[in-house]
């Protein structure tokens, strides 16, 4: 029904685009035509309606009894009426609520939109942080990396050429001959260690003997037990030193030849030639670093334009943060209020509108509820709850139906208008937006190019595609389509990029290396040499471990004392002399033990541990000193060789090689730049759900309710219709005060020559209507549907009958014209100006039942045994009145 024609919404013609019209809202149309048509008929049917009762028909005037069926009818009639009241009752309830959800949703809309749209700057600064991470920080680090190396390129080439050429094998010869210092004293520490152990063994061992021979000697001196068990448990007469400290490896000879090397300068011819190789990488290093500043000054090019590239993107980016902060946020401000202040009538609005059905429901239920619990219409001594007043408030519902129901028919159909017309062009095309007519307009007036991108008109995108792309979680690159406005792919080719490449390739040139490289002398490959012949890795270091595994002393000296001790407070009297001596043995064991076992047992651990230390230390992951030695030598002079012969030449591979990898670090950071903003940098997830939660506090929270709303009404309304019929048929048949009386009493009431008059009252009815309700009172009998009492039969039934009504018996036709008793709530309708005074009660005179000679009726002619007459009038007998007491 709109297009756009030059950026302005414009009607189309309807004549021409009908067909499209009726597809969308011939639906609609024909909903609001036969509700407008129902809000227009509906008060003429019910004016109608009220005249025909007003007239007498339409149920305007009630027969006394039931008929035949309508017993059944009342059931079948009640039962519909329930079901239709019950489901009237869930529109009632659903209007009620989806109004007052509809309040709620609308409060609440614009605070949670205003979340939303905080959601979405959160986004876009997050997005802003991330780009500046990858392009500018990034890409800074990089910057740092690139220049490190660029620092340490020498370095990184000559390692590389050593360990290609095997001259690395020099740097551990210069290791090794650095480390004979600490070798050397490695060997004079342990050289010293068992010059002073064997000195002291020597010591212990005299001493042990002469404690040995006194001990012995004492022993068997010795009467006690005691000392006989010492003797044979501690084997005295075999005590002595057990290490053989003379069969130690002698390390005099290696430590002398290794004194001699170091004195020999051995150090310092091995140190020139690694730095001899040390200056290969300094001469690489110098220069390298003619070239770092213009490769420095390419890298910090590449880096500025990164960073254009990402000021472009987050001044995008402000620019709509801007305007959601400027803009929307007063819009939201502003809408706000409007919100709070129009929102409650609306609230009043359909809070009536629930209030009126449900009044009208109250009516409906507490009918039927009277109706079918309460008792028949009676003029005596009614209840407030009887059929009588079932039958009001039916009546009195369908008057608020007829009332009612035009108005709110009317404000249903305007709902329901804009309900629809809302979910069409608002709700549904914001949860579809690809392909959407809607959103075509839209993207015609709103021109969301020109709002990203006003010095790009022809820049291709609309808001249909950004938000379907945002529920796809696209990244914001791919969302807005930047590529447009910058092709991040276009930095694989970056002019910065190859300047770079030019400037490593100058560098490149600049590595070389030239022949007559001397990285080990002849001297010092003598001297070498002579380091493998020192007799260094002769020595058998395993042996100290084993020969100082065992104790120094065969007997612990310190237990023997302990014994000793023991023993001589055992012996008996009269053995003082042996009591002296095995205490002074034991004193002197104790002073050995501690002064001499004790320190050398501490010496020979050290020593051991140093010599398993030096043993492993000097191999050099060799077998052997020597072989390390023999093995590193022939390493360097081979690597001495390939410097001089091939050096030059891999110097250029490794020069190539180097740029290369300089070059992949850069490619790297850019393929990371291409990815991140391509996959990863401003994903529009958290935009999409900031989506979708406006769109659920929009429609589903206001748009839905609003149509649940009048869908509820127009079910009230719909289901109005029927209820009118059944409340006016059952209010009929609710007035009814007795049941059902039978063929023959129902025939006379169908053919009753006054039955389309009025009553005619008797001549003081009144009083005996009051006798008559004293004689019979209603709790004698119990009512139900069935009728009477149970004890009636239904002989009983239609005799009562046939006595209730006016003409039971001819003879009293003369006197008793058809008419119905003022109880059976019949309307009395006097007789007007216009009709004869000689009209009595609606009958005229001439066509009363009176004719009589002598202007009187008959006198009674008693038999001829009887008393005289009585010269008064003798009224006929009474007629017989059961009371109410027969009718429920």
């Amino acid at each position: 029904m709109i297009t756009v024609i030059s950026n302005t919404p414009v009607l189309v013609d309807p004549w021409h685009q009908w067909k499209i019209i009726v597809a969308h809202y011939g639906g609609l149309a024909g909903l609001a035509l036969i509700g407008v048509l129902l809000a227009a008929i509906l008060p003429c049917i019910g004016l109608f309606f009220w005249c025909c009762r007003c007239a007498g028909q339409c149920g305007g005037r009630i027969q006394p009894f039931d008929k035949k069926h309508d017993h059944c009818r009342k059931i079948m009639l009640s039962i519909i009426l329930i079901g239709v009241a019950t489901i009237i009752l869930f529109g009632v309830v659903c209007a009620f609520v989806t109004n007052e959800y509809m309040e709620i949703g609308t409060a609440e809309l614009p605070n949670n939109v205003k979340t939303n749209l905080k959601d979405v700057m959160l986004y876009l600064a997050t997005t802003k942080r991330e780009i500046n991470t990858v392009l500018k920080t990034n890409y800074g680090e990089l910057e740092i990396t690139l220049n490190n190396i660029l620092q340490a390129s020498g370095r990184i080439v000559t390692e590389q050429l050593a360990e290609y050429s095997h001259a690395v094998s020099l740097t551990n010869l210069n290791d090794i001959v650095i480390g004979l210092e600490s070798i050397r004293e490695e060997l004079r520490s342990m050289n010293r260690i068992t010059q002073e152990l064997r000195l002291n063994a020597t010591q212990l061992d005299i001493v042990v003997r002469g404690v040995k021979n006194n001990l012995l000697y004492t022993l068997r001196d010795c009467t006690s037990h005691n000392c006989k068990q010492i003797l044979h448990d501690y084997k005295v007469n075999q005590m002595s030193v057990q290490i053989e400290f003379d069969k130690l490896p002698d390390l005099t000879s290696a430590l002398h030849n290794i004194t001699i090397l170091m004195e020999s300068n051995i150090v310092s011819e091995v140190s020139q030639g690694r730095e001899s190789f040390l200056k290969i990488q300094k001469d690489i290093q110098h220069a390298v670093n003619q070239t770092i500043p213009v490769v420095s000054a390419s890298i910090r090019r590449a880096g500025d334009y990164l960073a254009s590239i990402a000021n472009n993107m987050t001044s995008l980016i402000d620019r709509i943060s801007n305007d959601i902060e400027k803009v929307y946020f007063q819009h939201l401000e502003e809408a706000h209020n409007y919100v709070v202040y129009y929102s409650q009538y609306r609230r009043y609005l359909g809070f009536a509108i629930s209030t009126i059905l449900l009044a009208i429901l109250i009516c409906v239920t507490f009918g039927l509820f009277c109706g079918i619990c309460g008792k028949r219409p009676d003029g005596y001594g009614d209840d407030c709850c009887n059929k009588g007043s079932g039958s009001r408030l039916l009546m009195t519902a369908v008057s608020m139906i007829f009332l009612f129901t035009s108005v709110l028919m009317v404000i249903t159909v305007v709902h329901m208008i804009t309900g629809v017309l809302a979910q069409r062009s608002i709700c549904e095309p914001l949860k579809n937006p690809k392909d959407n007519r809607m959103f075509k307009l839209v993207d015609k007036i709103v021109q969301i190019r020109k709002i990203l991108h006003p010095k790009n008109p022809n820049f291709d995108i609309n808001m249909s595609y950004i938000i379907t792309k945002c529920h796809a979680n696209e990244t914001l690159y791919n969302v807005l389509k930047l590529n447009n406005l910058f092709d991040i792919g276009t930095l694989r080719n970056y002019a910065g990029r190859i300047d770079i490449n030019d400037t490593i390739q100058q560098l490149r040139r600049k590595i070389n290396l030239s022949p007559g490289v001397v990285i080990l002398k002849e001297s010092a490959r003598s001297k070498l040499n002579d380091l493998a012949q020192s007799g260094l890795s002769d020595i058998k270091f395993y042996q100290y471990a084993e020969l100082l595994a065992d104790n120094i002393t065969n007997i612990n000296l310190e237990h023997l004392a302990s014994k000793l001790r023991d023993v001589s407070t055992k012996l008996s009297p009269g053995q003082e002399d042996i009591r002296d001596s095995l205490l002074k043995n034991a004193h002197d064991l104790e002073h050995y033990h501690r002064d001499l076992v004790v320190p050398m047992a501490t010496l020979s651990e050290k020593l051991s541990e140093n010599a398993l230390a030096l043993q492993e230390s000097i191999k050099f992951n060799h077998s052997s000193m020597a072989e390390a030695i023999h093995n590193l030598v022939d390493e360097v002079t081979k690597a001495q060789q390939f410097l001089n012969k091939d050096g030059p030449e891999y110097v250029q591979y490794l020069a190539t090689k180097f740029g290369n990898a300089f070059l992949h670090q850069v490619d790297d950071f850019l393929e990371h730049v291409i990815d991140s903003a391509r996959n990863k940098v401003g994903r529009c997830q958290p935009v999409s759900n900031a989506y979708n939660a406006t769109l659920v506090a929009g429609c589903n929270k206001i748009l839905d309710p609003f149509n649940g709303f009048w869908a509820s009404v127009g079910w009230c309304l719909i289901l109005f219709l029927p209820t009118i019929v059944l409340c006016v048929k059952l209010s009929n048949l609710y007035q009814k005060s007795d049941p059902y009386p039978g063929p023959l009493v129902e025939a006379e009431y169908l053919y009753d020559a006054y039955a389309d008059r009025d009553n005619i009252p008797l001549a003081h009815v009144h009083d005996k209507k009051h006798v008559s309700h004293g004689r019979h009172h209603p709790a004698a009998y119990v009512e139900s549907y069935d009728g009477p009492a149970v004890g009636y039969s239904d002989r009983e039934r239609i005799t009562d009958a046939h006595q209730s009504t006016s003409h039971h018996d001819s003879r009293y036709s003369d006197l008793a014209p058809n008419f119905t008793l003022s109880w059976r709530n019949h309307e009395h309708i006097a007789p007007t100006k216009s009709e004869p005074h000689n009209k009595v009660f609606s009958v005229s005179l001439e066509s009363q039942n009176w004719d009589f000679p002598n202007g009187g009726p008959p006198r009674y002619q008693p038999t001829a045994a009887a008393p005289p007459l009585s010269t008064e009038y003798e009224r006929p007998p009474p007629y017989y009145y059961p009371g109410p007491g027969d009718r429920n």
